[in-house]
């Protein structure tokens, strides 16, 4: 007999306990979903704004439609615990197949769309714009611009690198030329321009007003108007007169210390020409010497200097402070504005010290070995050696008694003097142009350039000087020349003027000495 089999029969599962547990398990992935959906609603708590933010924040007002609809206002849990509790959800209408996201569905109604974050409001510290801000312009800007006129430039040039309208720079330019005469600025002249920055970024700038100061006593103002047109105003300013002084000691040359005493060159070339009749620049100044100098110079009533100056007085030592030389400025009744010492002897004499300027003596007067024959002679004049194409100056007024080739003394020129006195010189590179016998010639006119033509080993001029026919030491007999002399009315004129500007001088302002 076989043993009985035992088998396990399990109650079949109803149908209904099945969907519950998948209905539990979908349920819990639902709630799930509802909750991050939620946490996604939420808006960020936002920053605290920081300087920084409040300084760039946009401030402009959010563009508002026509028919603005209020947003739905969220209902606020009254408790902590409502808080928690999630809202009802609405039946969703099933999209109908092939409807994209946004577009309406086949009832006539659009999804809704996921809630956008919302943009900032003002920043803290901020004022926020009023409506219509936007559509106002902005204020429009103007600088001041001052450019200088190099080499090559014209007003219309510099207007165009300014980045003017041609229209503008035209008529702008025809309204200054009137006023000034544009092809004689000087380079460096200062150019004042106020522009106006335009409102449109593309557009181009725009000139109010361009002040140029062609000379110390003229100022052109252009101004453009309220309709766009240009007109040139001149200004003309009174001058008035102002004294200054400078003085100093001689270390090196005189020309570098009175730089270094704030001496304009004008000046200092006016004072050197007075002294040159007496002192020879090269061979009689010293270190340590002193020079002093009363100068008038020309002012503005605006303060801008119109020249250097004229000297009224000026004072020299040389040979270390042995000698000393005093000028005063006087015009005679009937001459021309001059230098004289104190005791009212012309410092111009018959003759010029030296034909040059600032020249050096190479060879003196009398016998000497010749430099190209090799034996002895008489040195019939003097040689000075200066750089080729110096102006060689007439030594006194007179006329021309030749001038071209003349043998071994190369380019030459002849002048005939009062009192039996005649000028030669020799070597010239070339005489001036339109030096011909018979001409007249002033004194310290320029008659011809120095070289090394003839019988010459470099450049250098041989001055000679003949008395009655007879060559004479040029050196001995400029310094006894014959001067004028101031008398009567002109002497006593000349004595007061002296006691007033000894009087100025206490009183003149001290110019600035120069800097290095």
């Amino acid at each position: 007999m076989l043993a009985p089999t035992l088998v396990m029969i399990r109650r079949r599962e109803r149908p209904m306990r099945r969907w519950m547990k998948r209905g539990a398990g979908l349920g819990g992935l639902v709630l799930l979903a509802v909750i991050g959906w939620l946490a996604l609603r939420q808006d960020p708590v936002a920053p605290e704004p920081t300087a920084t933010d409040i300084a760039t924040a946009d401030l402009t007002a959010p563009e508002v439609a026509d028919d603005p609809e209020p947003p739905p206002i969220a209902a606020v849990p009254e408790t902590a615990e409502a808080a928690t509790q999630p809202p009802p959800q609405p039946a969703a209408a099933a999209p109908q197949p092939g409807a994209a996201p946004g577009q309406p569905t086949a009832d006539g109604q659009a999804p809704a769309a996921p809630d956008a974050p919302t943009a900032s409001a003002t920043p803290e510290g901020a004022s926020p714009s009023t409506p219509g801000s936007a559509d106002a312009p902005p204020e429009a800007d103007s600088y001041v611009t001052i450019v200088r006129l190099e080499k090559g430039d014209t007003i219309s040039s510099v207007l165009q690198d300014l980045d003017f309208a041609p229209a503008e720079i035209g008529n702008a330019v025809q309204a200054l030329s009137r006023r000034l005469t544009l092809k004689r600025l000087q380079i460096g002249q200062a150019l004042t321009l106020e522009v106006r920055t335009p409102e449109d970024a593309d557009a181009k700038p725009i000139l109010q007003t361009l002040t140029i100061r062609p000379d110390a006593r003229r100022e052109i103002t252009l101004q453009r108007d309220d309709n766009g047109t240009f007109s040139a105003a001149e200004k003309i300013f009174d001058v008035i007169a102002k004294l200054v002084r400078a003085s100093g000691v001689v270390d090196g040359s005189l020309i570098a210390s009175a730089d270094d005493a704030g001496v304009p060159r004008p000046a200092l070339a006016e004072m050197v020409r007075a002294f040159s009749w007496d002192v020879n620049f090269q061979h009689d100044m010293k270190a340590g010497d002193r020079f002093a100098v009363l100068i008038e110079q020309s002012w503005t009533t605006d303060g801008k200097l119109v020249d250097s100056g004229r000297v009224l007085w000026a004072e020299l030592t040389t040979g270390g402070g042995r000698q000393t030389y005093a000028i005063y400025r006087f015009k005679p009744q009937r001459g021309a504005d001059g230098f004289y010492y104190g005791n009212g002897q012309s410092v111009v004499k018959a003759l010029l010290r030296t034909p040059l300027s600032l020249s050096r003596i190479s060879s003196r007067f009398g016998m000497r070995r010749h430099p190209v024959l090799g034996f002895s002679r008489m040195h019939k004049g003097i040689d000075f050696a200066a750089p080729p194409g110096t102006p060689i100056l007439a030594a006194g007024a007179g006329q021309v008694v030749q001038a071209g080739r003349n043998g071994g003394y190369g380019n030459w020129v002849k002048l005939r003097h009062s009192r039996g006195l005649a000028t030669g010189y020799a070597h010239m590179s070339r005489v001036a142009r339109g030096l011909r016998p018979g001409h007249k010639v002033r004194q310290g006119q320029v008659i011809g350039f120095v070289g090394s033509t003839g019988m010459s080993t470099g450049p250098h001029l041989h001055f000679e000087l003949h008395r009655n026919g007879i060559p004479v030491n040029p050196l001995t007999v400029a310094q006894t020349s014959v001067r004028a002399s101031l008398a009567g009315a002109d002497l006593t004129r000349f004595k007061a003027a002296v006691a007033r500007i000894n009087r100025a001088r206490a009183d003149a302002t001290v110019l600035q000495a120069s800097t290095p």
